[in-house]
């Protein structure tokens, strides 16, 4: 296992990519991604993940790696960076803005159950027939509302005939115990980040993320598939379908795009106390070329 793994977090639009890349520059790495939805193939332009230019100045993982109708996890996530941290020879460099993921990365994840299609069928199954209020008052603990936490804690117990609650108070199991994070997060002034958040979707829109929507409906895209939660998907379909303009679609995603990247710079300012923190990737990467590797 490596003695060193640099983490690089942040909101969208931070810079993330770009600081790794110009660590690319000065050092032999390979870059592992820890966005949630850059993971699936089919939007590689909507979700922003590197170009193929950008991706052969150091080996990249885990962007586009389940198809688009797959489902990801925390859990396989953790699974995928182990497996491919042991193969590598080059510094491992963790690139993405999924809390949860770097969370559980750093801090360790609890030994919930793999879930079997079949259990994860009939949670969906039973919120459908019974309906929200009554499948809350039977599987939410601790205040679960969410529609998707819901079904989780439902999914776990018929997988386990345990509660959610009961997994999540066992020791967590780290998968780099001995290993050194340098965790290095971005926080640009809140003014300059939603302003690289509506040049982003703007820019998006130039480099053919229409034609990539268009593609992925024409393949039948579902709600339920995670891919469709990339920021821009729903307002790009209901511009595809008629139903808004192009201002209002370039206006409603931007303004989603914003309001999640003040979503991301509240919960890292809260979360994993070990992280440096630099307000643009300049300082990042004086910091990394004279303390760290």
């Amino acid at each position: 296992m490596p003695e060193k793994i640099i983490i690089i977090s942040g909101p969208t639009a931070s810079g993330k990519s770009g600081l790794a890349l110009q660590l690319a520059d000065l050092r032999d790495i390979a870059i592992i991604n820890a966005d949630s939805l850059q993971i699936y193939d089919g939007l590689p332009i909507l979700s922003s993940q590197p170009t193929k230019d950008e991706q052969k100045k150091a080996p990249h993982f885990l962007y586009s790696y389940f198809k688009r109708d797959e489902t990801s996890s925390v859990g396989k996530w953790l699974e995928l960076v182990k497996s491919t941290v042991e193969t590598l020879e080059k510094f491992p460099v963790i690139v993405g803005g999924s809390g949860m993921y770097i969370s559980k990365l750093v801090e360790g994840i609890s030994k919930i159950p793999e879930i079997s299609p079949d259990a994860r069928n009939a949670a969906n199954e039973l919120y459908e027939k019974i309906g929200h209020e009554e499948f809350r008052q039977k599987y939410g603990e601790d205040k679960i509302i969410d529609k998707q936490r819901l079904i989780r804690a439902c999914e776990v117990l018929l997988q386990s005939g345990k509660p959610i609650s009961f997994w999540q108070n066992q020791p967590n199991e780290k998968i780099f115990p001995h290993t050194k994070f340098i965790h290095i997060n971005l926080e640009p002034k809140r003014e300059k980040l939603y302003e690289n958040c509506n040049l982003r979707f703007s820019q998006m829109l130039k480099n053919g993320a229409l034609d990539e929507v268009q593609d992925l409906l024409k393949q039948g895209a579902k709600d339920e598939w995670q891919i469709t939660k990339t920021l821009g998907f729903y307002e790009i379909r209901d511009f595809l379908e008629n139903k808004i303009s192009q201002k209002e679609m370039c206006e409603i995603a931007t303004q989603k795009t914003r309001n999640y990247a003040k979503r991301q710079l509240t919960w890292f300012r809260n979360q994993l106390p070990g992280k440096q923190v630099f307000a643009s990737t300049q300082a990042a990467i004086k910091f990394l070329e004279k303390n760290e590797i």
